[in-house]
């Protein structure tokens, strides 16, 4: 390619990103702090900051003091692994007001492989939430309501909840059917939790259920891979596109990062440490198939794993 094509090709690729109707952000991956190196017109609108004030920083600075997030934390841990991950995090416009920032970051390679950027695709949830998230109200009702974040983000660890998670598998569901892909839906459950926090106290328990759910979580590394944590030690998550071949491997080696943590509990009959039953269920969808049967499926699969002993795989 000379140099003349070259620049076509690279031209191209910036009117093809500034016209886009997503939010385009791209960070220098080989700085600890991560400035920002290219933003389209998108971006700037939803933030409301010209590019001349957004370029070389890093894009915290849009939390403003609204720093207590747990899905921040979610987005450090994929960054310092150089992971995709999807996350919905508060944001905060030039002027002040506040919007739903749903946020899918992937890691850029060089010809070498290694990471040289990361990319961000932005978009405005507010709209698709339907909430006030200052007040707290149902938009179109005017009814009082939970916030955005306690139904879509799991305060513990950072993951979605079963409601977000259930809002995303309808939507890749569809999909799904269209393409006749398959859909792999995992059911995890932390072995013996009701003995740990007996033993050890709430706040250890808790402290295990963020490191199980993290283990979990980092096991489906892909953007389109949705966990979330469904109450206590239980956690639901679906990969889209996996047959049952692959869901199952992938099933196997979550409940053998868990072992690997080695989180001591004396009083589990199991193992002397910290274990997850696991009911992985997978389905290509038909036209008279629902995520509900899928969920209900790999449920049942998890009581199986359970009823055999428990550290296991169903």
């Amino acid at each position: 390619m000379n140099a003349e094509v070259a620049d076509r090709v690279v031209d191209l690729h910036r009117r093809l990103a500034d016209a886009s109707p997503v939010g385009i952000a791209v960070v220098d991956a080989t700085n600890p702090t991560h400035p920002l190196v290219y933003a389209n017109q998108e971006f700037c609108n939803l933030t409301g900051y010209p590019l001349s004030e957004l370029m070389g920083r890093n894009l915290r600075f849009l939390q403003g003091e609204d720093r207590e997030q747990d899905q921040r934390h979610r987005l450090r841990v994929s960054l310092e692994r150089g992971e995709p991950t999807r996350v919905l995090l508060r944001n905060y416009r030039k002027d002040g007001s506040l919007f739903w920032n749903e946020m899918s970051v992937v890691p850029l390679k060089d010809a070498q492989g290694f990471i040289s950027h990361f990319a961000g695709f932005h978009r405005d949830a507010g709209e698709r939430l339907k909430f006030d998230p200052r007040a707290g109200r149902d938009t179109l009702s005017g009814a009082h309501q939970p916030t955005a974040m306690a139904i879509r983000d799991d305060r513990l660890t950072g993951l979605f909840t079963e409601a977000y998670l259930e809002e995303l598998l309808k939507r890749d569901w569809s999909i799904a059917q269209r393409e006749h892909r398959s859909m792999a839906l995992f059911a995890v459950d932390v072995d013996a939790l009701d003995l740990y926090n007996t033993t050890f106290g709430r706040a250890a328990g808790d402290s295990t259920i963020r490191r199980v759910a993290h283990c979990v979580s980092g096991c489906l590394r892909r953007a389109s891979d949705v966990t979330a944590r469904v109450e206590g030690g239980s956690l639901l998550a679906f990969a889209p596109g996996i047959d049952a071949e692959h869901a199952l491997r992938l099933a196997n080696t979550m409940a053998e990062r868990v072992r690997e943590l080695r989180i001591h509990h004396p009083r589990c009959t199991v193992l002397r440490y910290v274990t997850v039953s696991v009911g992985v269920a997978t389905l290509v969808p038909g036209a008279n198939d629902s995520p509900a049967e899928l969920i209900e499926k790999s449920r049942l699969n998890l009581q199986k794993a359970k009823t055999a002993g428990r550290n296991r795989v169903a």
